[in-house]
């Protein structure tokens, strides 16, 4: 390809990147340092941050998205390990089980928030109370729960899908039941699908929004940060300080994906330095 055939694929894809990220990350960034209190936009520095960090409500919030992050830890990845080594065995039971299983995954969190809503709703619902705390926050994970497993469950079958069937073999020869085949075998080789699935988690966890919105707004114990940012900017018009919020939860989705990056190498390391026993 020509250079300037090059040049004809990357402009496209520049100009979404600046329309798309550059642009609105910059005009966020610099609405979090001013204050538009006033009739025009007034700096006032790092003032709201230094809000933020002794800000009870965003000390809550913040706190939610780490339970919630246990709790996706749980009800997501460790639900769809289970049901990927549950339906590994390729019938035709097990195929209709997995489209069952990922079938939520495709539907809009907005329509499973509604859903879920009415079915919970007091005085109308089949299970009233569910979203009133302090067992609303332990819902909305196992909702999110039901519509995510399915999408880490399709993960696991493709790592459980490159098992060396004759490495199984051979454990089933020497005698290994299907618990140690799985704890001593499998886990052992999906470490590096592990490691995306766990990536994926930990800032899909951080980035939660729709659920929250529609199924427990106005609720401080379901606050997490991304809705306590839209609150302060739709509802008490505070552009500044909901900004500076943004600002702080797209260095906390960075770092923890720097964090889960730089730790790859020590993680998979483990895999060659360790022994695989049958």
């Amino acid at each position: 390809m020509t250079r300037r055939g090059q040049i004809v694929f990357f402009v496209p894809a520049l100009g979404v990147f600046l329309l798309f990220f550059l642009l609105p990350a910059t005009a966020t960034l610099w609405d979090s340092v001013h204050s538009f209190r006033g009739e025009t936009p007034r700096f006032v520095g790092a003032l709201y941050y230094r809000h933020a960090l002794g800000d009870p409500e965003f000390q809550r919030a913040l706190l939610n998205n780490l339970i919630y992050l246990g709790w996706t830890l749980l009800f997501e990845v460790t639900v769809g390990l289970f049901l990927a080594v549950a339906l590994e065995r390729e019938n035709r039971l097990n195929r209709f089980l997995r489209v069952v299983f990922f079938a939520p995954n495709v539907l809009s969190l907005v329509v499973v928030g509604l859903v879920f809503g009415f079915l919970f709703k007091d005085g109308v619902g089949v299970f009233p109370g569910l979203l009133r705390s302090p067992r609303a926050l332990l819902t909305i994970s196992v909702i999110s729960g039901w519509t995510y497993c399915g999408f880490y469950m399709v993960i696991f079958l493709a790592g459980l899908s490159q098992v060396p069937r004759e490495v199984l073999e051979a454990a089933r020869l020497d005698g290994a039941g299907p618990w140690q085949a799985f704890w001593r075998i499998k886990l052992p080789l999906l470490r590096e699908v592990l490691y995306v699935a766990l990536l994926i988690c930990f800032t899909g966890a951080f980035k939660a929004f729709d659920l929250f919105w529609v199924l427990a707004p106005n609720q401080p114990e379901t606050e997490i940060v991304s809705t306590l940012l839209v609150r302060e900017v739709i509802q008490f018009d505070n552009k500044g300080y909901g900004s500076a919020l943004a600002v702080l939860l797209t260095l906390m989705v960075l770092l923890t994906t720097a964090a889960i990056l730089g730790a790859r190498r020590l993680w998979l390391g483990a895999r060659t330095g360790g022994t695989v026993h049958a």
